[in-house]
C-alpha cells in the first residue's frame, strides 16, 4: 500500500474525509488507465480499508475530483463477505464495460448559461466571445429550460424580425444522466448536435457535449490505431523475406501446434512474436541493420506495450508520453527505411 493511500486510509479512520482525482488515485497504484486488473486492484484496497469514493472512480471523468468516504455499514459488511460488489452493493463488473458520458472532459466542464428572460443579443455576445454555437437556458443550475444556438436564431429570424429576448429564439434541450452509456448517448448527439449532461445525484448540469466533442473524442482514440497501424506495416516490410517459415513458427513453441502451422509469412505474426524473432542474435544479423539491437527492442517492447493498452479503446486514452512513443518509434522505423533504400 503507497504513502498516499494509507494518509487516506488514516484521514477517514480519524471521520474526516480526503480527495483527489481519479488519475492520481491510479498514479498511487502505478498505472495510467482504468484497466480491469487495477480497477480490481484498487477496487480491493478500498473494499479492505472500508473506504467508499463519491462518485465512484470507475464512472466519471480521468480528470474528476473524488472524494474518499467511509463505506456505509451494510455495503462494507456486503464487500467484507468475499463477493465482488460494487459501491451500491451490486455486482462488480469490469470497468470495461461500463464507457459512461460522465467520462468525457466535456461532460464535466460545466456550463455557460442564459436566463430565458436575458436579451438575444447577450446570448450572441456570449457565443461570440466563448466560440460556442449554443448555449444553455436556465433558471437556476438545476433547471434546463431549453437551448439557444446559431440555428434558432436563424430559424426565428426567417419568420420575424422581433427577437428580443433569449426565449424567443429558444429550442428543446436533450439532458442526459451521466450515467448513461457513452455509445447510446453517441447516437443522440449525432442526431440532436449536441446534448446537455445532468449530475444522477444532485441533478446539476454539469457540462455539454457537442459532435465537435465527440469527433474529437474519437480523433483522440483512433489516432493510436493508425500509429500502431503504421508501425506493424514498417515492422512486417523490416522483416519480409528475411526469415524461413520455420523461424517464424518456431516462436509459438512447441505447445501450439495448431497456431505454428498458420504461420506462413510475417503478416501471420503478432506484435510479441515480432519481438521474440528479432530478440534473438542470430535473426537480428539477417535484418542487416546498424543499430543496437537491445535499443531497439527495449524501444519495440514499449510499442508493444501501449499496443496493449490501445487495444482496450478506453476513454482515458493514452498520455502524451505514449504518443510520443509511437511518434518516435515510427520515425526511427522510417529512417531505417531510408537507409536501406
Amino acid at each position: 500500500m503507497n504513502k498516499e493511500f494509507k494518509e487516506v486510509k488514516a484521514d477517514i479512520g480519524e471521520g474526516k474525509e480526503a480527495s483527489t482525482t481519479v488519475r492520481e488515485l491510479l498514479r498511487w497504484f502505478g498505472a495510467r488507465r482504468r484497466r480491469t486488473g487495477v480497477v480490481k486492484r484498487i477496487q480491493t484496497e478500498l473494499d479492505n480499508a472500508g473506504i467508499i469514493t463519491s462518485p465512484d472512480f470507475t464512472k466519471v471523468w480521468i480528470d474528476a475530483e473524488i472524494t474518499f468516504k467511509k463505506a456505509p455499514v451494510a455495503a462494507a459488511a456486503t464487500k467484507s463477505s468475499g463477493s465482488d460488489q460494487g459501491e451500491d452493493g451490486a455486482a462488480y463488473a469490469p470497468k470495461e464495460a461500463n464507457f459512461l458520458i460522465s467520462m468525457l472532459k466535456a461532460a464535466n466542464c460545466g456550463v455557460v448559461s442564459v436566463n430565458p428572460q436575458d436579451t438575444v443579443e447577450k446570448a450572441i455576445t456570449l457565443m461570440l466571445a466563448h466560440d460556442f454555437s449554443q448555449l444553455a437556458v436556465m433558471s437556476n443550475e438545476r433547471t434546463l429550460n431549453g437551448a439557444i444556438s446559431w440555428k434558432t436564431i436563424g430559424k426565428r429570424l426567417s419568420h420575424e424580425n422581433n427577437l428580443v429576448e433569449v426565449r424567443d429564439a429558444m429550442e428543446t434541450a436533450v439532458a442526459l444522466e451521466e450515467s448513461e452509456a457513452l455509445f447510446k448517448a453517441t447516437k443522440l448527439i449525432i442526431e440532436h448536435e449536441f446534448v446537455f449532461v445532468r449530475s444522477s445525484t444532485d441533478k446539476k448540469v454539469t457540462g455539454i457535449v457537442t459532435a465537435t466533442d465527440l469527433s474529437e473524442q474519437f480523433q483522440f482514440l483512433s489516432e493510436p490505431f493508425l500509429l500502431i497501424g503504421q508501425i506493424e506495416n514498417q515492422i512486417r516490410k523490416l522483416m519480409n523475406g528475411k526469415f524461413t517459415t520455420q523461424t517464424l513458427q518456431e516462436v509459438c513453441g512447441d505447445t501450439d501446434s495448431e497456431r505454428r502451422e498458420r504461420i506462413q509469412s510475417v503478416v501471420d505474426l503478432t506484435f510479441g512474436e515480432y519481438l521474440r524473432i528479432i530478440q534473438k542474435p542470430e535473426n537480428w544479423k539477417l535484418l542487416d541493420l546498424r543499430v543496437d539491437r537491445g535499443v531497439f527492442c527495449a524501444e519495440l517492447d514499449k510499442v508493444r506495450e501501449i499496443r496493449n493498452d490501445v487495444m482496450h479503446f478506453d476513454p482515458d486514452g493514452i498520455d502524451e508520453e505514449q504518443y510520443d512513443q509511437l511518434r518516435r518509434f515510427s520515425g526511427l522505423m522510417e529512417e531505417l527505411d531510408a537507409l536501406a533504400q
